[in-house]
């Protein structure tokens, strides 16, 4: 029967087709013009009615529908790690070695800040909700603050750089600018939990840890000030936290005494010239960015420099992405998309990966990194030294890690600068098997956001292997890096001749 109707058929518009052609010539014209001017009508007709429906839409913002694809994609899921939401923080290989020949002398943690708001004016950002999910944790934090003072604003009593600070986000559930958010609170507040958690049992000396013990640094901004707060409000006994003295550091590279150093500017402009460079050399990525920058920032806030920028846009995409809010749009018409948002991420994935093999910027991260790994290194040698303190910490930010892990060899992750990232320097000390328990050789292991990473420091020639794969690098290694090899790639001595 179907085979019966499909010869019908053919030999209908067979049919056709001949009466078509014993046409006179003005009527077959004439015939052809009314199908194509009725064509073209029901298209008009088609392409208003589409038209209309999309401008009955009350507000000129991307359906939920899209952004929530972007964490089903595979290719685009990984993004969402970048956020480092507070539940998905979990314990890593921190304080696995348990064996009586070995003794945890100290730490030594350097942070990221926790999320916080877009660093340039973007649309709809009082729309966006940056106070988190409720927790018992968060609330628990925010009753233990207000029982340590009795000020209305709660803020930091401690004499010093940071008296006066605020301790919490002033406006908990607005996206402020370049301010901590209420989820940055909750992340390091987990974290402080996991990491004491891991040492628990291996550090006995995490159980009664003194204010002289310890040692704190933190940039001159709230949102590394708050994150050490919360951070050390879950992993220190709870009466030492006030005691604690938060010293400032001026520089976001904690370059200490080592940071006037001119050749870093030469390099900077060195390197920046190559990001533009590689920024031409793919004119697709270009006119992505430029295009999702003037739906993305507020008009007047420098949209063509900030779109010219993948980094800057970026970051800013992380406002909506962390935050579970729509992507914005510059007009009904033109919003940013899920594949907007997978291009700028793989560019910015792939050009850091380029970016840590380039020679010029490593010589730009030796030297901005040298005062940082410099006060690493006298801060394990008073660790080992019995003299204490015997837990440092590092508040920063993704630049601090960024130009740490670079020096030092550490392959270029993309989750490396996550939101409350970590990178922890274990201490260890080796006891012989003797009946004074006589102490020997130190060493120390690195782990990056939980994971060991040891094996990749390029000073770190002769690991000591034990168990479950984890290796020990001599603390003789990294020293004889800083005081003899350092600088050898600048063919100088010292830093004040490479700078």
């Amino acid at each position: 029967m179907k085979h019966k109707r499909l010869e019908i058929l053919e030999n209908v518009k067979h049919n056709m087709s001949l009466d078509l052609f014993r046409m006179p010539f003005p009527n077959k014209a004439l015939h052809c013009y009314v199908l194509m001017s009725i064509w073209i009508l029901l298209l008009v007709a088609g392409i208003y009615k589409f038209l209309e429906t999309k401008q009955s839409s009350p507000e000129p913002i991307l359906a939920n529908e899209l952004f929530h694809n972007l964490a089903i994609d595979v290719k685009t899921k990984r993004i969402f790690k970048i956020c480092n939401f507070p539940d998905d923080i979990t314990a890593g290989d921190e304080g696995i070695i348990r064996s009586n020949k070995w003794t945890l002398k100290g730490l030594i943690i350097l942070l990221r800040h926790g999320d916080r708001g877009p660093l340039q004016y973007v649309r709809n950002i009082s729309a966006v909700n940056c106070g988190g999910s409720p927790s018992e944790n968060l609330n628990s934090y925010k009753k233990y603050l207000q029982n340590l003072t009795s000020f209305e604003k709660i803020s930091w009593s401690t004499p010093g750089s940071f008296h006066g600070f605020p301790l919490l986000p002033i406006h908990p559930s607005q996206c402020q600018l370049g301010q901590l958010t209420m989820q940055g609170v909750h992340q390091h507040l987990n974290l402080g939990g996991i990491i004491r958690k891991s040492y628990l049992d291996v550090w006995p000396k995490l159980k009664n840890l003194s204010h002289n013990d310890i040692m704190v640094y933190s940039t001159r901004y709230r949102r590394t000030f708050q994150s050490a707060l919360a951070f050390l409000k879950n992993f220190l006994p709870h009466e030492t936290l006030t005691k604690i003295p938060i010293s400032e550091s001026q520089s976001m590279n904690f370059c200490f005494k080592d940071c006037g150093c001119p050749a870093t500017e030469k390099l900077t402009k060195v390197v920046m010239k190559w990001l533009n460079h590689q920024l031409k050399s793919h004119p697709a990525v270009a006119i992505l960015s430029e295009s999702t920058g003037r739906s993305l920032f507020s008009p007047g806030a420098e949209q063509g420099r900030l779109g010219s920028d993948p980094q800057s846009v970026r970051d800013a995409l992380l406002t909506y992405i962390c935050h579970g809010s729509s992507l914005p749009c510059e007009t009904p018409f033109n919003c940013i998309k899920r594949q907007n948002v997978a291009g700028i991420f793989a560019y910015t994935d792939w050009l850091n990966h380029q970016k840590w093999k380039d020679p010029y910027w490593r010589r730009l991260c030796l030297l901005r990194s040298y005062g940082l790994i410099r006060h690493i290194v006298q801060q394990m040698l008073h660790i080992v030294s019995s003299s204490g303190p015997f837990f440092v910490l590092y508040s920063g930010h993704d630049h601090t890690i960024e130009q740490l892990t670079t020096t030092m060899g550490i392959q270029n992750d993309p989750l490396l600068l996550r939101f409350a990232a970590r990178i922890v320097f274990e201490v260890y000390q080796e006891n012989r098997d003797t009946p004074n328990n006589e102490a020997t050789g130190v060493y120390f292991r690195v782990l990056s956001n939980g994971k060991d990473v040891t094996r990749q420091i390029m000073f770190c020639k002769n690991v000591l292997a034990l168990e479950n794969k984890v290796v020990l690098c001599r603390i003789e290694d990294i020293v004889r890096f800083l005081h003899d090899d350092y600088f050898s790639s600048l063919n100088v001595s010292n830093f004040k001749d490479a700078c």
